[in-house]
């Protein structure tokens, strides 16, 4: 009975996955990649103006591990840095984000949630996108400022395939500022639908997310919304 109760509390607690340390200084972007990790994708810009394309990176291990977020599932753990360009040309790492980015394995049916990462208007926009028949999305827009990363914008999207109703919710986290869009999708995502319904409202400011230790779907910021 012994060494099954013990062979049952190590299973239960055993340490969880142990991310590496990114170095701080590199001449590219493989100089950041740890051995046994690849890029998933990477997006080039300037984040702090100064002028010099600095360059953001979701890098993914070759292979799946065990114990990652306490999940039985063997799946490849995510990172995503930032490393900004200096005059010599070199870089420096800004940030490393371990839980930031969502995992293959957490998009549902509709698979792997990954939906991209491009840098605009000097900020960073990561992007989500899973579900099956009733889909979500998270779009989140984080900006270099007071010598860190904050999340400054946040998305979040919900819909059904079943009769094509959409819920978009826009949080404006600097300022307050919200909107609901409610209506029928489009078949082209980009035009807006005339006869959907805009509602705007505003949300209690509150100290803003950081990106180094920010997880996804995790924090309630409107009646049941969470971001």
């Amino acid at each position: 009975m012994y060494i099954i109760t013990a062979l049952l509390s190590l299973y239960l607690f055993s340490p969880t996955y142990k991310y590496p340390v990114l170095p701080q200084k590199g001449a590219k972007i493989e100089a950041f990649l740890p051995k046994g990790w690849h890029i998933l994708e990477k997006a080039e810009g300037d984040l702090n103006k100064d002028n010099l394309p600095d360059l953001a990176a979701v890098i993914e291990t070759d292979k799946p591990v065990k114990n990652l977020k306490e999940s039985e599932v063997e799946v490849p753990p995510r990172i995503l840095f930032v490393a900004l360009r200096q005059a010599d040309g070199n870089y420096q790492l800004s940030v490393q984000s371990n839980e930031s980015i969502l995992l293959s394995n957490e998009g549902g049916i509709f698979g792997d949630p990954w939906a991209g990462m491009t840098i605009e208007r000097g900020t960073l926009l990561v992007q989500f996108y899973a579900g099956s028949s009733s889909r979500w999305g998270y779009d989140y827009r984080w900006r270099f400022q007071n010598n860190d990363w904050y999340l400054i914008g946040a998305t979040y999207t919900s819909s059904s395939t079943h009769d094509g109703s959409f819920e978009k919710y826009d949080f404006n986290l600097s300022t307050g500022a919200a909107e609901l869009t409610q209506g029928k999708a489009m078949e082209d995502e980009k035009v807006k639908n005339p006869k959907d319904k805009v509602t705007r409202f505003t949300v209690a400011k509150k100290p803003l997310f950081k990106l180094s230790n920010f997880k996804p779907g995790q924090y309630a910021i409107y009646k049941e919304v969470y971001i």
